[in-house]
């Protein structure tokens, strides 16, 4: 698993900081990812004197092709066009005995080799374990006393001293990074049992109204825009004051097609991702078979299921536009335009939206990303799965995992998977990711420095959550 981060565009490639030493180096990488690695490869790019990218992968498992292992390496560096080397740095727990080779040499070594013709030569490398650091390369007891330098020497480096100072943080481990910000993923919050009985009959309850109608045209279009409504006031949603809403949400990504398109929605905005559903066929040509009519024989507006909205404000405005508007239009329909969910508007006519919905979701799409709206989707995430349990919280949990996903955060990733995993073992979507993040998958986005997410997003999405 992988979990790279990139400077934030439009500031300098590394951090403000006078790097000296290497312990600077060390104690900048927690800081960086926002967890301690272990058993882990980090690697940093370069440009001159300045740090940028930092990239960290598991360490392979013994046996495993050390150049097949530096290829991945290089294919998630190659993306920062500005770096002229590379730093790399071994994180295990596996003992160095004295007057032999460190530990993963012949990895580091591999590494080094397919970096420097790739013209990103390693200008430095050291192996961090529990007891202290050693550079990697040097043997030479003169220069390099055994058994090397003690972790104080990091933790009080002038640069780690001036990103305390300056409000950094990092976690022990990723699953504690993780856990700080969304606590709901170690177990279901402590919600009143008032509170959890209101979210789980409003989500029997759509789950009832809804069934077999989520792709219907109207359905579906309305459950996004419920969704879009709520996404600006993510950090202020409250499940106890919105039961209902609750309920309605959770009960919509038990759909896998409403699911899906949330994912791709989140990244492209909901106009493109829905010409992406139409185009892929995901929306029934027309009202489902048994949906109740009115006289005239034309399907009822009650086919359009939406939640009431109890505490007023922009949401409650929002879902009453949403009612009175009646037929919610698809993307680009104007009042001379057939509407996007009708039979003709499938597949033949929307081939390269199709496609761009299809390479969102495979992480294949090289674009830029709507980071915004993926944050705040990952902090009402985290609120839904605090009251859920079952199919819903599963899907919640492994939606937060492909968004972690698309910020090239395995590690985290891994987490909310494993607790997708406990909430439904087997959960086809948690498994399909897991293994994709076992293989060292990144989407395209997260390769290219213009197109990645920036920690500089990181501390406002704690804040939020």
């Amino acid at each position: 698993m992988s979990s790279p981060t990139s400077p934030a565009r439009g500031t300098p490639a590394s951090p403000s900081f006078v790097v000296t030493s290497p312990a600077d180096i060390l104690s900048y990488i927690p800081h960086a990812l926002g967890f301690m690695p272990r058993e882990s490869l980090v690697v940093l790019t370069t440009a001159g004197r300045r740090l940028g990218a930092t990239l960290r992968v598991d360490l392979p498992e013994a046996g495993a092709d050390p150049f097949g292992f530096a290829d991945g390496v290089l294919s998630f560096l190659q993306g920062d066009a500005d770096a002229d080397g590379t730093l790399v740095v071994v994180y295990t727990e596996e003992r160095w005995e004295r007057r032999t080779p460190a530990p993963r040499s012949r990895l580091v070594r591999t590494v080094e080799t397919v970096l420097d013709a790739a013209g990103l030569p390693v200008r430095g490398g050291w192996l961090v374990s529990r007891s202290g650091w050693r550079d990697v390369f040097c043997t030479e007891e003169e220069c390099c006393p055994w058994p090397g330098q003690p972790l104080d020497t990091v933790t009080l480096s002038a640069l780690n001293a001036e990103l305390i100072f300056g409000g950094s943080a990092f976690d022990a481990s990723a699953p504690d990074a993780v856990l700080r910000a969304a606590p709901s993923v170690a177990v279901q919050d402590g919600a009143s049992a008032a509170v959890a009985r209101a979210v789980e009959g409003a989500q029997a309850h759509y789950a009832a109204c809804c069934a077999g109608r989520w792709t219907a045209p109207d359905q579906f279009r309305a459950t996004s825009a419920l969704w879009d409504a709520v996404l600006p006031c993510a950090g202020e949603f409250d499940v106890e004051a919105e039961p209902d809403v609750a309920g309605f949400l959770l009960a919509s990504v038990e759909s896998r097609a409403v699911r899906d398109f949330l994912l791709a929605s989140a990244c492209l905005g909901s106009p493109a991702a829905l010409d992406g559903a139409t185009g892929c066929g995901l929306l029934e040509p027309g009202p489902p078979a048994g949906t109740p009519s009115t006289e005239e024989g034309s399907p009822i507006a009650a086919a359009r299921v939406l939640p009431d909205v109890r505490g007023g404000g922009p949401l409650e405005d929002a879902v009453a536009a949403l009612r009175a508007a009646g037929v919610v239009p698809g993307p680009g329909t104007g009042p001379d335009d057939e509407p996007a969910g009708s039979p003709s508007a499938g597949p033949a006519s929307c081939g390269a939206e199709a496609l761009l919905y299809a390479d969102v979701l495979a992480g294949r799409y090289p674009g830029a990303i709507a980071w915004d709206r993926v944050d705040a989707m990952s902090i009402l995430l985290a609120r839904l799965a605090a009251v859920s349990d079952g199919e819903s919280r599963a899907a919640a949990l492994t939606m937060s995992a492909w968004f972690e996903y698309a910020r090239g955060r395995g590690s985290r990733a891994a987490v909310f998977l494993d607790a997708a995993e406990r909430a439904v073992p087997g959960y086809r979507l948690a498994r399909l990711l897991h293994e994709l993040l076992r293989r060292g998958g990144l989407p395209a986005w997260a390769r290219s420095r213009a197109t990645a997410w920036t920690t500089g997003a990181a501390a406002a999405l704690h804040d939020a959550a």
